[in-house]
């Protein structure tokens, strides 16, 4: 056929003069060389590729800042701005501890166990009044137990399991039969047939790294060596954990403008290497459902950390209930947490999957390994069977109707909560999208003066602990039972509105225009431009013990004896039975301790009645409650005190005349 007589002669033409120039500009060249500048650009063309689809996100920003800072005139200021983040996480992390005193070393004789449990409920007191309070949102999830009935349960299944290993199944049968009855359970829950199964783990992040795990051995034994993972970029952070560690590409793919997941851009970064994608049922990050009704044949895990034990009982709540489980054909696996809306004890979590399949892809076993044939199910060898059975008791305890009226009473308020800040605040903040379970997430409004990171640091100093988020800049509410009660909200929204007054009325009123937030800690950070080294200073600062106080000569002072005991619990009861004894003879109207013992601060205690003996003597151990230093003080000394009843006032004058007849009497 003449391409002179078709629509292509055009582009046969274009063809044939581009390879007469090639030629013509690369005549001087030999063939090899030819060949070897053909396999240069093929392997520069294979560098590319990798470079972009490599799971860090190339920042031409991030690369110029870290050149900055290799010279010696940006280094220094590096130093100084890292030194002031360390000392200020550092003065925020150990900011309840007021003694700062450490054990550093084993103590050379094991200490008694009234001390420990004197010394823990020390450590206690330390934290827990904001949840008490309902004023700690996100961090913990607690069972309201009024008559105390659950906490009795938890304690006798301590006692039962507290040394039970689940890898010995023929030793520890019952831990085994409880575990297997739990995934019973959570697959009738979540609507898996029977050969649905899973495993339990001791963490969310744990379940979705097993779960990546089954899904990148199922893409090895399809060929592919580089397996992807379809994320929003406001999933959980494990699944970016997961692909860190198992050599996986985590493909982002943009929100919609509610924050949820783009269906058009998952469908268009599906590619040949995807080997799953992941669903939040809600997202952790602002409480935004993806959604799960559409399928590209690709397998679907679905992340339900926050709405696991939420969602399935919305519908009896009155309550739209979207289908997220196994009801939906694409979904093949699912992970939630016990500890949150289950409400068991910290380390609860679970995966599941919709056939035996991906569990064997997530199990290790290996059959020469000269101890025998090994299989693990979970990245743990060991596994407790204590958690095990303090989950089993947690899910047969509540029940289908405990949980309903607990899902009633957290959503009823989740929805109350984002009514009001839409009809009372609505001139300042907005909420993030449209939130469908207990998570919401509010930012400020671009008309707004407030700037929503400071709003969150006034709150915290009225007493009140948020997650702060970034990427947009927000504040995370995360509702659990403790704030169901209606005076919590009260107070928040009424709190808010005057954090939100001061800073208006405030002309004066400065904040950094650019702030960094870490997961786990409520407050902001100026950036000082090392946000890539948070992370590092957080971890140094979190394991630190620091040293005590200075003394007058700039010596540090000990704090800890040759034994390895605290120094002030070895002289409270020492000072104690040294004050008693001076009470009970009458000998003292003054006696001083030392407050803080690693400062050497004294305070002067007042004689004149027990009680004000108990109160200031406390200040020994600022933490420790009465209760606690009651029962110390009866254990360090066997002399009664005089009470106040007991204590009769003589005048100086009757004194010194009975004095003289005793003297009389005795001559």
């Amino acid at each position: 056929m003449d391409l002179d007589q078709t629509p292509w002669r055009v582009v046969a033409h274009l063809v044939d003069e581009i390879r007469l120039n090639v030629n013509r500009r690369l005549d001087h060249l030999e063939q090899w060389q030819i060949v070897m500048y053909t396999l240069a650009l093929l392997l520069f063309v294979q560098w590319v590729r990798k470079v972009l689809k490599f799971e860090e996100v190339v920042s031409f920003r991030r690369a110029w800042h870290e050149m900055l800072n290799s010279l010696p005139m940006y280094r220094k200021k590096l130093d100084e701005g890292q030194e002031l983040t360390y000392k200020e996480f550092e003065d925020r992390i150990h900011r309840a501890d007021r003694l700062k005193e450490f054990y550093k070393y084993l103590p050379d004789r094991g200490l008694p166990a009234d001390d420990i449990i004197r010394e823990a409920t020390s450590y206690k007191t330390m934290g827990g009044i904001l949840f008490e309070r309902g004023h700690l949102c996100g961090s913990m999830f607690g069972i309201e137990d009024e008559d105390g009935n659950y906490q009795r349960l938890l304690k006798q299944i301590f006692e039962l399991y507290s040394f039970t290993n689940v890898a010995f199944p023929e030793v520890f049968p019952s831990a085994r039969k409880m575990e297997a009855e739990c995934i019973r359970i959570l697959c009738s829950l979540f609507h898996g047939l029977d050969k649905s199964c899973g495993v339990l783990t001791t963490s969310g992040s744990e379940s979705i790294i097993l779960a990546c795990l089954a899904y990148r051995n199922s893409a090895y034994k399809k060929g592919i060596r580089k397996p992807e993972m379809i994320v929003c970029p406001n999933a959980h952070i494990a699944f970016f954990k997961a692909a860190k560690l198992l050599g996986m590409r985590a493909v982002r793919v943009r929100t919609g403008s509610k924050y949820e997941a783009n269906v058009g851009s998952i469908k268009r970064a599906i590619g040949h290497e995807t080997c799953m994608i992941v669903a939040s049922a809600p997202s952790y990050v602002n409480g935004v459902m993806d959604n799960l009704g559409v399928r590209f044949g690709v397998p679907v895990h679905v992340d339900a950390t926050i709405g696991g034990f939420i969602i399935p009982f919305l519908e009896q709540c009155d309550y739209p209930a979207p289908m997220f489980d196994f009801r939906i054909s694409g979904v093949s696996s699912i992970n939630f947490d016990l500890h949150k809306y289950g409400y068991c004890p910290v380390g609860s979590s679970a995966v599941l999957y919709r056939d035996q399949e991906l569990l064997q892809c997530q199990s290790y076993s290996n059959v020469d390994w000269p101890g025998g044939i090994y299989t693990s199910a979970t990245l743990d060898g060991s596994r407790p069977g204590l958690l095990i059975a303090l989950t089993w008791a947690s899910l047969l305890y509540l029940g289908r109707l405990g949980y309903v009226e607990r899902t009633q009473r957290v959503m009823d308020t989740s929805r109350m909560l984002k009514h009001r800040i839409e009809e009372e605040i609505s001139d300042h903040l907005e909420v993030l999208g449209e939130p469908l379970g207990p998570v919401i997430a509010i930012t400020n409004k671009s008309s707004s003066k407030i700037k929503i990171h400071a709003l969150g640091d006034e709150m915290h100093d009225l007493g009140w602990s948020f997650t702060f988020l970034q990427n947009p800049n927000a504040l995370r509410f995360c509702i659990s039972l403790h704030q169901t009660r209606g005076e919590v909200i009260d107070s928040l929204i009424s709190d808010m509105k005057k954090c939100i007054e001061r800073i208006i009325q405030d002309d004066c009123y400065e904040y950094p225009t650019k702030t960094n937030v870490l997961f786990g800690i409520s407050g902001a950070f100026m950036d000082r431009g090392v946000a890539n080294l948070l992370s590092n200073a957080l971890l140094e600062a979190y394991y630190s013990t620091p040293t005590s106080p200075h003394g007058e000569m700039g010596l540090r002072k000990r704090t800890l004896s040759i034994e390895g005991r605290k120094l002030s619990q070895l002289q409270l009861p020492s000072a104690l039975a040294a004050l008693r004894e001076q009470y009970s003879f009458g000998e003292l109207t003054s006696f001083t301790v030392p407050t803080t013992i690693s400062t050497g601060e004294t305070s002067t205690l007042s004689a004149a009645t027990q009680e004000d003996e108990m109160t200031k003597a406390t200040d020994i151990i600022p933490q420790l409650p009465s209760s606690s230093f009651e029962t110390l003080t009866e254990r360090t000394a066997s002399i009664p005190l005089v009470t106040k009843e007991e204590t009769e006032v003589i005048p100086e004058e009757e004194k010194s005349n009975d004095m003289m007849n005793n003297v009389k009497q005795d001559d």
